[in-house]
């Protein structure tokens, strides 16, 4: 199957519409066809008050787009034999043997029980780790991560060693292997990737991942003279009855703390250029050199969940509508949700389908049957506010002919 370019217009029509109608204050979208750009397109303002219009280098906060990438860079740790997705994660980082879990109680005092099972290093891929996100608030696990300082973010002044180590330091929500529940999982796997390649992972990535691919507005800062690239963040939430800015702080230098789950910043088409790397089997570009190999990416978007199961009939939770909705049809592998029961789905899609989303609605997925990747960027938060993940497919699939 080819993509028909003109169909795809109907893409850049719908997100122009939402800016019109101030839903969203801008938007870039990117399609691929193996690793050939078919699509790029970008309208409305990266940044309301200074005017700036949004483009296909505007440089966007990845958050969960990242565990992608990590993901991917992790592998390449596993293809050279320094690391294998079975190993204990306690082989690593010590103070995760003793581990307890969550059985009953209040989060002031629960009852907890140890470890049945070691976490292991494909759980951490997978999110079957029992880690949590304490900012979901749908568990009393969370509620000491929240009271620790680990909402959204770290506390001040604490890096990826200490934040692993107080991550470890917080029962569990169910005994590894057992469930899926969205967290720091990626984070933790950062930690490793640091231990076991004896490099800082900003290095690290960057040399396993950005370089190889050529992204050269990817990394865990902006540099100061390309800050006014930034696209900003909005949210409906604000109270003003339109559009309010997020207003986060830019990391203009490497921070303390390297978020492997949630801390690149990237740009569509820098992150276009990595979605054509995972279309076409690993593969750069036309060239002979691979990140990672074909059956590493096999591997990697298929169903990693004990038993084959899906996510839902009580496996998996996670508070936004457009992935709830989809939970029985799709599974998860080693980075990525992955569609198992298109039919099921109720969406436009094909079985094998592998993607993710970000807080900010930018999302992603990526068609193995033939080779085509999409990306959408509107910078709204949060991602549950409009059906933006089951759009980009309509308006993708919708061109197939």
């Amino acid at each position: 199957m080819q993509l028909d370019t003109k169909r795809l217009s109907a893409l850049g029509d719908y997100f122009d519409r939402l800016v019109l109608d101030g839903q969203i204050s801008g938007w870039t979208g990117m399609v691929s066809q193996h690793g050939e750009v078919a699509y790029a397109s970008a309208g409305g303002l990266a940044n309301i008050a200074d005017g700036v219009p949004m483009k296909t280098d505007s440089i966007f906060r990845a958050w969960s787009l990242s565990k992608a990438m990590t993901s991917v860079a992790f592998m390449t740790l596993v293809e050279k034999g320094l690391i294998a997705l079975s190993d204990p994660v306690a082989d690593y980082l010590p103070s995760y043997a003793d581990l307890r879990v969550y059985r009953a109680g209040m989060a002031e005092s629960p009852i907890t029980e140890g470890l049945v099972e070691p976490m292991r290093i494909w759980h951490l891929l997978t999110h079957t780790s029992g880690l949590g996100y304490g900012s979901h608030q749908s568990h009393a696990v969370d509620s000491l991560y929240v009271g620790s300082g680990y909402a959204l973010g770290v506390p001040q002044g604490v890096d990826l060693t200490a934040a692993t180590e107080a991550w470890g330091s917080f029962p569990l929500r169910f005994q590894p292997g057992t469930a899926w529940n969205y967290g720091v999982s990626t984070d933790v796997l950062g930690r490793i990737i640091e231990i076991v390649s004896g490099r800082r992972l900003d290095v690290f990535m960057k040399e396993a991942l950005f370089e190889p691919l050529g992204l050269k507005d990817t990394a865990f800062h902006v540099d100061p003279d390309q800050q006014h690239r930034y696209a900003e963040i909005y949210t409906q939430e604000g109270g003003s009855g339109g559009l309010d800015p997020l207003g986060l702080p830019v990391d203009t230098d490497v921070p303390g703390f390297l978020s492997a789950g949630g801390g690149i910043y990237t740009s569509a088409e820098d992150y276009i250029a990595f979605l054509g790397m995972l279309a076409n089997n690993g593969r750069i570009g036309t060239t002979s050199d691979h990140v990672v190999s074909p059956l590493t990416v096999e591997s990697m978007r298929s169903n990693h969940l004990p038993g084959n199961v899906t996510l839902g009939n009580g496996f998996g939770y996670w508070p936004v509508p457009a992935i709830n909705e989809v939970m029985k049809s799709v599974g998860f592998g080693l980075g990525f949700m992955t569609m198992q029961s298109p039919g099921e789905s109720h969406l436009l899609t094909r079985a094998g389908e592998y993607s993710w989303l970000s807080a900010s609605s930018s999302n992603y997925f990526v068609d193995p049957s033939t080779g085509v990747s999409a990306l959408i960027v509107p910078q709204l938060y949060p991602s549950r506010t409009l059906p933006l993940m089951n759009r980009l497919r309509q308006f993708v699939y919708q061109s197939y002919r």
